[in-house]
């Protein structure tokens, strides 16, 4: 039997970045039947059942937002978070920004644009992945999608590809954009926290699908598909990737050692699922659930409407990425979105470095989320046991004057015993 074990009253939650209204949800066009159909309780949840009043987007490159974002314990103490800024979940000219705390996540700075896409050419910079190389230097990569048009197999059909730009004095300036190259037939876009190796190596997770042509080819091919970048000059060139695992998607990963390391892996068809790699990355050969035997099992479309909507724990849950983070003691949390009512962000934890994971303990950091567009979190650790984790949602229902924000919630391991 599942445990729900909440620790928001042994947490603060800080604001990150805010909007100071709230934007529209994905799919609040639809209007709010089909959303009632899923998630029923909200039709009586006076917090959360407005869903279908706002659905007029606000223009590009408006002020705030906060999606998506990307947490970084810098070398010198400081934080750094990376976030989807100047539009909505949905394809549109966007931003990606960064914001910095120099107190553990009480207070934030401005947010600072890194890149901005371009409303003429429909050019949406998105997803972003960020990390820190040797002498501070930050190294920022993100996904651009030029135009798109969606098509019968789940994918979607435009040009597509990745950079990275990287920054000496805290994102004030950025170099020129690197090109990273992606394998034939496929597009991908990065995601997650860009990790720094002991040899200074960078690795980052990129995720997407394959081409168009190569699915009409070939219709077996895995719909999505997960690879990891390395670079071993600090951002300026990117080794050729390797695969994670068929059926993969976004993959938040931390190393135990030079050679265990753990994946978070989303999955669009199915619970996530925790990957081991004993060669550094390199192979993932031992996959364990992250949900308790039998408690999983695929949604009804009847019920859920399009989407890759999915049945975990008895409840309709919209697949959602997590970040696995090594706490002192020889603890593991991974943190992820939770998109089944109430919305928010839950954990689970590793007490014997990594091995296995009781997951029949769900930690409840957050549940005040207006909506399912919620979630993503990244989460760092300092060497005390304070810990940090950022996620946006659309509207925190405990501080409605946000709006659409990025939190931080700061918490330390104890609250987890």
């Amino acid at each position: 039997m599942l445990q729900e074990l909440s620790i928001s009253d042994r947490l603060a939650t800080y604001p990150v970045l805010t909007t100071g209204s709230r934007w529209p949800s994905l799919r609040e066009d639809k209007g709010p039947e089909p959303y009632f159909r899923m998630f029923p309780e909200v039709r009586d949840d006076p917090h959360r059942n407005d869903f279908g009043a706002a659905v007029e987007h606000p223009p590009p490159f408006a002020r705030g937002g906060g999606l998506f974002p990307v947490l970084t314990l810098l070398d010198d103490g400081r934080l750094c978070c990376a976030t989807r800024t100047g539009a909505t979940h949905r394809l549109s000219a966007s931003e990606i920004s960064v914001s910095f705390s120099e107190d553990r996540g009480a207070t934030w700075s401005d947010y600072r644009v890194a890149v901005r896409g371009d409303e003429n050419r429909q050019i949406d910079v998105r997803n972003p992945t960020l990390g820190q190389a040797g002498g501070g230097r930050l190294v920022l990569g993100y996904g651009i999608l030029e135009g798109f048009a969606p098509n019968d197999v789940g994918v979607e059909e435009h040009k597509a590809w990745m950079e990275v730009i990287r920054s000496d004095d805290d994102g004030n300036t950025w170099s020129e954009p690197v090109k990273v190259p992606a394998p034939s037939g496929t597009t991908l876009s990065p995601h997650g926290q860009m990790r720094t190796l002991a040899d200074g190596t960078l690795v980052f997770n990129a995720r997407g699908s394959h081409e168009l042509r190569r699915y009409c080819e070939e219709p077996e091919l895995p719909i999505r598909i997960s690879y990891l970048y390395r670079s071993r000059d600090g951002g300026g060139t990117w080794d050729a990737p390797t695969p994670i695992g068929d059926g993969a998607s976004e993959t938040g990963f931390a190393a135990l050692d030079d050679a265990h390391w753990i994946g978070y892996v989303r999955h669009n068809d199915r619970p996530n699922r925790i990957a081991h790699s004993y060669d550094g990355g390199r192979t993932w050969e031992r996959w364990d659930e992250s949900v308790p035997h039998g408690e999983a099992g695929h949604a009804t479309p009847d019920i859920l409407g399009q989407g890759d909507w999915r049945m975990v724990n008895g409840r309709v849950q919209k697949p959602s990425p997590g970040n696995p983070v090594v706490l002192p003691g020889g603890m593991m949390l991974i943190t992820y979105g939770y998109r089944a009512y109430p919305f928010g962000v839950r954990a689970i934890v590793s007490r014997d470095g990594g091995d296995t994971f009781d997951i029949e303990r769900e930690y409840v950091l957050s549940d005040t989320a207006w909506s399912w567009d919620c979630g993503y979190p990244s989460t760092v650790c300092y060497d005390d046991g304070t810990i940090v984790t950022a996620a946006y949602t659309i509207m925190d229902i405990g501080h409605r004057d946000w709006g659409t924000c990025c939190l931080a919630y700061v918490y330390h391991q104890d609250a987890l015993r």
